[in-house]
């Protein structure tokens, strides 16, 4: 008896184990896709520090720079005043010289009408007494020593003439130099900033879907865990009701067995030789029958199916976000342009909050034409065709510097006018490049 009911209990443990295993199964497996997840996740976590690193190296790298821009700027600045006071200085020494060259030239036409010579001699020896002539010829030494030293000072204000336009030429080339080198920075930090933020939001929208994932394999293993800990707990139930019925109808047959034997002490000696054999043989058949019984009936049959059914569904795909939409344009880059006259002057600016020359031109034409025509100067001189600077309509970009190396840019208003964005201290202006000529213009495509 007690045999047939380990056997029992053993077949149920065991039909409730392979219940079971379905769910341990799905738990490992989702068990080790999280921790392939977890890995991609530190992994990308690493990079995206690693890429925010060098962004604030860069970033370190373009303070540096916008303060070696500033300094520049200023440098600008202080250049072009004194070119101011120089050519104020050569205006004044050019009429200074102008009026004693036309005293100079009146003296040499007095010279040749006058013989002025002659007059010296006669002036002299037409004294009277010695004291006298002693006294004239100190008023004609005085009056050749002047006339000398007019000469010397002319010569002296023509040198200093010529000496302070290569002083003024000099200027120029510095701010000339400055600008372009101003440009070339900007570029550079442009660049350089604009590739760390696109690695790091390449990086950044990795870790984002493998973080999804993960949490989404965390979610389908709880919910495996929780379904494989209920089947364990509904067999384990089954296990512990087979057990307490095997062990009734164990001791409800105990029970009949020591009443027939009862029974059988009762009866005649005849009947009970005859009926004891057959009555172990009966007793026998039944136990197995009842020791076979519970298994069928405490087994959940739908129980094996269920693994199936638990199955996470898949997630849905993303909806894709919307294509960003570029603004209205209306292509009159005139009138947009003038929409910001004394907008203040900010080196790298490209906003309306501030702009520097090619951020103006930039955003002007972004706006007229939703087109990019590059944020620097010398990325604006391929934006289009070149041509002479006397052909160029309203609308077309100027450019001042060599190719390749252009410091500053504006816009064609028509004639010799223009609009830009000039330096610091100033805002977007209208002005006239008959004193700042520019080297080429460029007419955008469009």
């Amino acid at each position: 008896m007690k045999k047939k009911l380990a056997t029992l209990i053993l077949t149920s443990s065991i039909l409730a184990a392979s219940l079971t295993a379905p769910f341990t199964a799905s738990a490992d497996e989702l068990t080790d896709k999280i921790q392939e997840t977890e890995q991609k996740v530190n992994e990308l976590n690493n990079r995206v520090n690693s890429a925010e690193a060098v962004l604030s190296q860069v970033q370190a790298e373009i303070t540096a720079t916008e303060n070696r821009a500033n300094d520049l700027l200023e440098q600008r600045v202080v250049t072009q005043e004194e070119i101011t006071v120089l050519n104020e200085e050569i205006a004044r020494l050019q009429e200074v010289i102008e009026q004693r060259e036309e005293q100079l030239k009146e003296q040499a036409r007095s010279v040749q009408v006058n013989g002025s010579n002659k007059n010296y001699i006669n002036f002299v020896f037409g004294s009277e007494s010695l004291s006298d002539l002693i006294g004239r010829i100190d008023v004609v030494t005085t009056m050749v020593s002047a006339n000398k030293d007019l000469m010397e000072q002319q010569i002296r204000d023509q040198e200093a003439v010529a000496t302070k336009k290569n002083e003024t030429e000099v200027k120029l080339d510095e701010i000339v130099s400055m600008s372009v080198e101003l440009e070339q920075l900007k570029g550079n930090l442009v660049v350089k900033q604009i590739e760390q933020e696109s690695a790091i939001a390449a990086l950044s929208a990795e870790k984002a879907t493998a973080e999804e994932d993960r949490a989404k394999f965390v979610a389908q293993k709880e919910e495996a865990d929780r379904l494989a800990a209920e089947e364990a707990a509904r067999q384990a139930a089954a296990v512990e009701a087979a057990r307490v019925a095997a062990e009734e109808e164990a001791r409800l047959a105990s029970e009949e067995t020591a009443r027939q034997v009862a029974a059988a002490q009762t009866a005649p000696q005849t009947e009970q030789s005859t009926n004891r054999p057959a009555e172990p043989v009966v007793e026998e058949s039944r136990q197995e029958e009842v020791a076979t019984t519970p298994v069928t009936e405490t087994t959940p049959a739908p129980v094996v199916n269920q693994p199936a059914a638990t199955q996470p569904a898949p997630a849905p795909a993303p909806t894709p976000a919307p294509a960003p939409q570029l603004p209205a344009t209306t292509g009159d880059v005139i009138g947009i342009a003038k929409q910001y006259i004394g907008v203040p002057y900010v080196w790298g600016g490209r906003t309306p909050s501030g702009f520097d020359c090619s951020g103006f031109t930039s955003y002007v034409f972004n706006q007229a034409y939703g087109m990019n025509i590059g944020a620097t100067t010398t990325s604006q001189e391929n934006a289009g065709t070149q041509i002479p600077v006397s052909q160029a309509q309203p609308g077309d970009l100027l450019f001042w510097g060599s190719r390749g190396g252009t410091y500053h840019v504006g816009i064609a208003l028509g004639g010799s006018s223009y609009i830009h964005a000039p330096e610091p201290g100033q805002g977007v202006k209208i002005a006239d490049f008959n004193y700042f000529y520019p080297s080429f213009a460029v007419r955008v495509a469009r």
